[in-house]
């Protein structure tokens, strides 16, 4: 937990309590009297409010008549106060006050973590429109802070119910602004999913935890992810609560596939290479793996990539090499920066001829600094083409 160095005591409350007096850590197996304990907890989650005898005697002993109870409170508070002395100042004043007919603990904002949780995350709240860096900054800090659910060990005790349910909800909120900030800011779409997932294993039922996911795998290109994501979530709540998921999930997919279906547009063309999808090249390399077990005939790809070409002179690109190409040849816009050319029946000479060819048309086209690599695989390595595609394949 991160406190300020003035903390004498410092009281941890999100996932199992901690306490720390003086810098030591207090062991658990000193708390022989259970009523202090839940005594000095209770006082920490409302850090500083204070609480009449009567209501504290409610909350320790509810049922119980017959007993001098006002004793057994004193007893609680002389033991919960002894704990909170440094062992090398016996006689200091205790942080545990009492004054007309009510108890408070008196520590500071930065000395309990639920009081620095909160602050941090209204501070990236507050800043997220003006200062995104700065918002991020105190996402991470209280996200560092949530080390499991308010007082994890007592999710039995009534009185401890509210409080896990408003910081719950609070850490999802936090971690739906980190994972924004964190696409838009930083551009940081992985560390964004793994917050998401790590959220989706406390509550897998959130929707704003998908929709997060779902934008941190569309902003890293992650396409098919995406799709398996949502498929995954459309299940889930059909099975679990036989729902549909919301307009707002909905329209983040069917953006994404119009976006890419926009980036795989191109002009029909007139004869030249067959143009095909992703999934229908990955058939055709199939089918071309399983000839050259049975005929011995090769076959090549040729892969171009973006090397800071505009989407326009991308799209150009695709059609003058479609149109170069031999009917044989299959083209494919793989991805936004990919476009792959399967070539049957050809070895890796030859697909270094017709590569050269594309080349000098697109320098052409372009200038010799075309923006464009070029990467040849052939199946007479096939080890390598079979390694290299699926690296490729995985993008």
């Amino acid at each position: 937990m991160t406190t300020s160095v003035t903390c004498r005591v410092e009281v941890g409350l999100l996932g199992p309590f901690t306490l720390r007096v003086g810098g030591r850590q207090v062991r658990s197996d000193v708390w022989k009297s259970k009523k202090a304990l839940t005594l000095l907890k209770y006082l920490a989650s409302i850090h500083g409010q204070r609480v009449s005898s009567d209501a504290l005697i409610e909350l320790l002993w509810p049922d119980q008549i017959n007993v001098d109870i006002q004793r057994n409170l004193h007893t609680a508070i002389w033991f919960a106060r002894r704990i909170l002395l440094p062992e090398e100042s016996p006689t200091a004043e205790s942080p545990l006050r009492y004054s007309h007919g009510s108890y408070w603990l008196d520590l500071g904002g930065t000395c309990i973590d639920v009081a620095l949780f909160e602050s941090h995350a209204t501070r990236s709240r507050e800043l997220e429109a003006t200062n995104r860096e700065m918002a991020l900054f105190h996402c991470e800090a209280a996200l560092a802070l949530y080390r499991d659910d308010f007082l994890c060990e007592d999710i039995y005790e009534e009185w401890t119910i509210p409080h896990r349910d408003e910081y719950r909800e609070l850490y999802f909120q936090v971690i739906v602004r980190a994972a924004e900030l964190l696409i838009t800011h930083r551009g940081d779409s992985q560390e964004a999913l793994n917050l998401c997932r790590a959220a989706l294993k406390k509550d897998p039922f959130r929707e704003e935890l998908y929709a997060a996911a779902l934008k941190a795998l569309i902003a890293g290109r992650r396409f098919m992810g995406a799709l398996n994501l949502y498929k995954q979530y459309v299940k889930m709540l059909k099975d679990e609560f036989g729902l549909e998921p919301s307009p707002a999930v909905t329209d983040l997919i069917n953006n994404m596939k119009e976006s890419v279906q926009r980036a795989n547009a191109s002009p029909k063309p007139v004869g030249g290479a067959y143009v095909c999808s992703r999934a229908v090249l990955q058939s055709f390399l199939e089918t071309e793996s399983r000839r050259l077990k049975l005929t011995g005939n090769h076959y090549s790809v040729l892969v171009v990539g973006n090397n800071g070409a505009s989407e326009e002179q991308f799209l150009t690109a695709f059609t003058l090499l479609q149109s170069l190409l031999r009917d044989s040849d299959v083209i494919c816009h793989y991805a936004p920066t990919m476009i792959v050319v399967l070539m049957p029946y050809t070895t890796g000479l030859g697909a270094k001829i017709l590569s050269s060819k594309a080349q000098q048309a697109l320098e052409q086209r372009f200038g010799r600094a075309a923006p464009f690599s070029f990467l040849i695989l052939s199946s007479e390595q096939l080890d390598v083409l079979q390694n290299r595609w699926s690296a490729l394949a995985a993008t």
